[in-house]
């Protein structure tokens, strides 16, 4: 039992954005159908590539697992009539049908949103695009690595000034664009369980960088640049500095004039700090950010990251370390608000997940080890879901034959 529970969901799409969608409606308790090509999703591969191990001698996945927890897995031939007769069949029952294909791949296979809401007036249509429905990019291949990270701006404002482009974590852009398409999804439900009505909803890669860093574009003109560097960013208590051991801290003093006098007194530089009127107040310190940067940076160097997590945590100042993938993983925080699980695996190692991060209190989402406890085997519950919309026994074994669906 979930908030969606009730809700169907039709997902045909690859890689992360939208199945990573999909998933999370699967969290919030919607019959989520996975629809794959007889070869299966391409990432069922390509996770590989990421380290993640070979799928296992019973067609468990356990990269592909990552965005397709909780669903249901029908791999169907859709280059065959029949097949696209049962997709159609398939799409006549559902509340929601979830994509990343291309609009002019869409309008080719009738199953753009036109063709579709003339079909089934109800249906919402949900797409994740690369660059949106307009402009001369409108038709262009669209991945986080292009789309979100580099056309968007974020690799060039992660980048130390005067260096390389950031390497982008794959997957980072497509998962919030999933987050934002279920919200869109979700909002679109509501409307049609008013009206009786369906809806397109579309997030583009592209949009959700610029979105992303809206907060910098309103300073463009103003004289803010990116990339910049740690030693001259928007204040020297908003950057990072390197410990003795070799280790960063990120500061946040945002609140600068009430603390500063606490953070001098943490880092034993009260007369330097508060007796030069460069650096004791808000105003001066903009005036002097490298030099002041400076100054903390030979503070930090002379104690070790216990210690002076210690000493800011007692002082009740804002700062963080910067922690590795290592660390996040066993970090007692996320593990006490319920953040991450893992599977045990052969060989002493184990495989981290990380849970759909919207949390509800009344009804909790679903468990991704709850049920089948991982994504569907390819083709696992064809025959299932085809006998769900009307085909009987016949018809199924004969489409198994011929290839116009395959199971597991």
């Amino acid at each position: 039992m979930g908030q969606l529970d009730g809700v169907k969901v039709v997902e045909l799409a690859t890689y992360i954005a939208a199945p990573s969608c999909a998933r999370i409606l699967a969290a919030y308790g919607a019959d989520v159908i996975k629809v794959e090509p007889p070869k299966g999703d391409d990432i069922r591969n390509a996770a590989v590539s990421y380290y993640y191990p070979a799928p296992l001698e019973d067609g468990t996945n356990l990269g592909f697992d990552v965005q397709n927890f909780n669903k249901k897995g029908l791999a169907l031939n859709l280059k065959d009539p029949k097949g696209k007769e049962a997709f159609l069949k398939l799409l006549e029952t559902a509340d929601v049908f979830v994509t990343n294909n291309r609009v002019q791949a869409l309008v080719k296979m009738g199953l753009d949103y036109d063709t579709l809401h003339a079909k089934f007036p109800r249906l919402i249509h949900a797409s994740i695009l690369g660059y949106g429905e307009q402009g001369p990019l409108k038709d262009k291949p669209g991945f986080d690595y292009t789309a979100y990270f580099s056309r968007g701006g974020i690799a060039n404002s992660l980048m130390e000034k005067d260096t390389a482009p950031a390497v982008p974590v794959s997957g980072f852009g497509d998962n919030y664009a999933g987050i934002a398409l279920s919200s869109g999804i979700c909002a679109a439900l509501y409307r049609q369980q008013k009206t009786g009505q369906g809806e397109r909803v579309t997030v583009g890669l592209y949009d959700m960088a610029v979105y992303g860093m809206n907060w910098m574009m309103g300073a463009i003109d103003y004289g803010s640049v990116l990339p910049t560097t740690r030693r001259h960013t928007n204040s020297a208590v908003t950057t990072t500095y390197l410990t003795k051991d070799g280790r960063w801290i990120q500061l946040a003093v945002i609140a600068y004039d009430p603390n500063i006098q606490k953070l001098a007194k943490c880092l034993d530089l009260e007369q330097e700090i508060m007796g030069d009127e460069r650096f004791n107040t808000y105003k001066g310190m903009l005036g002097h950010i490298e030099e002041m940067g400076a100054l903390l940076d030979g503070a930090f160097a002379k104690k070790d990251l216990a210690e002076w997590v210690e000493i800011l945590s007692a002082a009740d100042l804002p700062f963080e370390i910067v922690q590795t993938l290592d660390e996040v993983k066993e970090d007692p925080q996320a593990w006490a608000n319920d953040y991450i699980f893992k599977k045990e695996q052969d060989g002493g190692k184990s495989i981290y997940y990380v849970r759909t991060p919207i949390v509800f209190t009344e009804q909790p989402n679903v468990k991704e080890e709850s049920g089948r406890g991982r994504a569907p085997l390819l083709g696992e519950d064809s025959s299932a879901i085809l006998k769900e919309i009307g085909y009987d026994d016949e018809t199924v074994a004969r489409y198994l034959a011929e290839g116009v669906i395959t199971g597991a």
